[in-house]
């Protein structure tokens, strides 16, 4: 009697796609119910809803990034370290505490969230830098330099402090790029990444 070749490797091969061609959608819906954004089952009232909070939620968080910046170009006017240093650490705090109220709006897309959290880890991040930076500074003056060596200090340290805050800039760009994308995607909406404020350049 003649055994029939097993085509055992062939099966297997066809499971494999078959079983894909199953599993893929199914942990493709999974991970967007997960996420919290599934368009497609909400009502029209639902997804208005949704698309308003977002908006204003979003226009919030752009809203305190600009006053951030605005306030943050005065800051050195004082002429005192030490103010300065004060004002920038008390800045960072208010701002802190703004972006964090953002978040108490309960209806609007977890991406907005998510790039809130971003911002508030970059500046609790940056509150170290220009702490450092000041302390440097003061060091260095306490030595008494030459105006030529003075000058020649500043200019790398705040080359170092350019870097740095680059950085920190670029390390979540990406990450950032891809919910301002994908909320304008699903909402066919075009949101803000600046906002005009009095003064501001």
């Amino acid at each position: 009697m003649e055994n029939k070749p097993v085509k055992k490797s062939s099966d297997n091969s066809m499971i494999k796609n078959i079983a894909m061609g199953v599993i893929t959608p199914v942990l493709a819906a999974t991970i967007i119910y997960f996420l919290g954004f599934n368009k497609g089952d909400d009502s029209k009232a639902e997804f208005k809803k949704k698309k308003d909070a977002t908006e204003k939620a979003w226009s919030a968080y752009i809203q305190n990034r600009g006053i951030f910046s605005t306030v943050m170009k005065d800051l050195g006017k004082s002429g005192d370290i030490e103010v300065t240093r004060s004002n920038i650490n008390h800045e960072i705090d208010v701002t802190v505490g703004n972006l964090e109220n953002i978040k108490k709006e309960p209806n609007a897309d977890q991406r907005v969230y998510s790039s809130v959290d971003i911002v508030i880890q970059q500046m609790k991040d940056m509150k170290p830098i220009m702490n450092k930076f000041l302390d440097d500074m003061i060091a260095y003056i306490a030595t008494n330099p030459t105006e030529e060596q003075g000058n020649a200090f500043i200019k790398n340290l705040g080359e170092n402090l350019n870097e740095q805050m680059a950085g920190l800039r670029q390390r979540d760009s990406l990450r950032l790029a891809v919910f301002y994308e994908g909320l304008n995607k699903d909402y066919k909406i075009t949101l803000p990444t600046s906002v005009d404020l009095p003064g501001a350049k």
